[in-house]
């Protein structure tokens, strides 16, 4: 019966472990799709567009 409650044991600690590092590969992941679509480094543009402003007149 000790024998029964060593292996429950041990393979409830692989179990929780491998969540762990799948966790980690999500955070992982998901944190680099996150980088990748918003860059911290703003573009450079290396065209000059003036854009076209409207005037609102005011009474």
């Amino acid at each position: 019966m000790r024998n029964v409650n060593i292996v429950a044991i041990a393979a409830t600690v692989k179990l929780v472990t491998l969540q762990l590092v799948g966790f980690a590969m999500l955070e992982r992941s998901h944190a680099h799709a996150m980088h990748v679509s918003f860059p911290r480094e703003p573009q450079v543009c290396s065209e000059n567009v003036d854009a076209a402003v409207s005037q609102i007149p005011y009474d």
